[in-house]
């Protein structure tokens, strides 16, 4: 993907969680060795959310952070956005007569565009897309600019970890063993070789806490999980 321009990006990316979106959850659980609802959990957490209040859940895939979020909310709106429409079928059908079904609305949208007033939502969050928006301080603007003043922004990423003798075993398991069990259980070795470079690409904590205060956020502080193989930025607008 190297010399690629955003707009190309924007539907490779699109044509790869198309292509994964039945088997998405399944090897996110595999592959995090079920951490990954933990630190969902624990960025659901950090919203802070008032009752009653709304939150917004970019690149929401097939809704895990938005349903976390939801189990917060008494009783609250969740509207939980992808560019991705399998990937939305996929949380609507896991959201089917549940209770959480008329909590959560799944609808399409481009972070980087967003079909929404300024101030809308009283947070609004993301989990493991921010690093394949095409333009990322663009679609940090606009997250800033549809959130309410004094909300909270929480982006739930892969980060670097912490401890330097544990980086090259963790960039071993990314780009060797990431791939094969992508290859395993979705069929696309390539589609996940992508997707760790774009882990292995992303800027580290310290570095993505001043692009979102570059995009206007008064505060920003960061929590690294399970080493740092995550972390979660909360700014506060």
């Amino acid at each position: 993907m190297t010399g690629e321009k955003p707009r190309d990006r924007e539907s490779y990316v699109r044509g790869l969680f198309s292509s994964i979106a039945e088997r998405y959850d399944l090897f996110n659980i595999i592959a995090s060795f079920g951490f990954d609802r933990g630190w969902r959990r624990f960025a659901a957490a950090k919203t802070a959310l008032p009752s009653g209040g709304s939150a917004l859940d970019i690149c929401a895939g097939t809704g895990d952070l938005a349903i976390a979020v939801g189990r917060r909310l008494d009783p609250g709106r969740v509207v939980a956005t992808d560019f991705c429409e399998e990937m939305l079928e996929v949380g609507r059908s896991k959201v089917s007569g549940t209770p959480q079904e008329r909590l959560i609305e799944f609808a399409w949208a481009d972070v980087m565009d967003l079909p929404y007033d300024d101030e809308a939502f009283d947070a609004v969050t993301v989990g493991f897309g921010i690093r394949n928006v095409a333009d990322i301080p663009k679609g940090l603007a606009e997250v800033h600019r549809v959130l309410r003043p004094g909300g909270r922004f929480v982006c739930l990423e892969f980060s670097r970890p912490v401890w330097r003798p544990f980086r090259a075993l963790y960039r071993f398991y990314l780009f060797r063993v990431v791939p094969l069990i992508g290859r395993v259980v979705t069929g696309n070795y390539q589609g996940f070789r992508y997707l760790a470079s774009s882990i292995a690409d992303f800027p580290d904590q310290e570095r993505l806490r001043r692009m979102m205060l570059a995009a206007g956020f008064a505060r920003v502080d960061f929590y690294n999980l399970t080493g740092g193989i995550v972390a979660v930025h909360v700014g506060v607008k």
